[in-house]
């Protein structure tokens, strides 16, 4: 891959305080799956030395959506395609309020990449906009296609256990 890292709530483990991400310094608040900053220090140390997509995704768990959508912006500029920055677009409208722009954006996202490596990371992320909608049945679809996918690809562990992790969170709420 490409100096760009796939954030797709890379889960360590589901705890307490959070779920564990790729990005020291985030952790992603299981009730919204929302990024935010559980560690200060790691996050500068990751924003310093971190890729263009874990600076993004600071900026968005710090609350700075203009900075983050600068970053996207110039980011994408140099390297129109790249999917990571693509659904890190789609994770700023989610962030924004914008359920449905983000849903039907990242519909197109997962028709396009359909097949490939990033449909999962595509899936996974429909997922979370539904979860952030309040549509706890159309998240659990996408959380389980994501993870069947992962599985058959031979995904790394933590990509699985970030579609368990949140399969399991939109299952609870889909119950409730």
């Amino acid at each position: 891959m490409s100096e760009f890292t796939a954030y797709a709530i890379d889960v360590a483990s589901v705890n307490h305080e959070g779920v564990g991400t790729s990005i020291d310094g985030v952790l992603i608040d299981p009730n919204t799956l929302r990024p935010f900053i559980n560690d200060e220090q790691a996050a500068d140390r990751s924003m310093a030395n971190g890729t263009p997509t874990d600076q993004v995704v600071i900026h968005m768990a710090r609350g700075e959506l203009a900075l983050a959508g600068n970053l996207i912006a110039e980011s994408r500029f140099e390297d129109p395609t790249n999917a990571h920055l693509r659904v890190l677009d789609t994770e700023l409208t989610r962030l924004q309020g914008d359920f449905d722009r983000a849903i039907n954006r990242l519909r197109k996202l997962v028709d396009e990449f359909s097949g490939t490596y990033y449909e999962p990371l595509m899936q996974h992320h429909l997922g979370m906009s539904f979860f952030a909608k309040g549509d706890y049945k159309a998240a659990v679809t996408r959380f389980r296609t994501a993870l069947e996918q992962r599985e058959q690809m031979g995904s790394s562990q933590h990509l699985l256990n970030a579609s368990a992790g949140c399969l399991r969170l939109a299952e609870e709420r889909a119950q409730n």
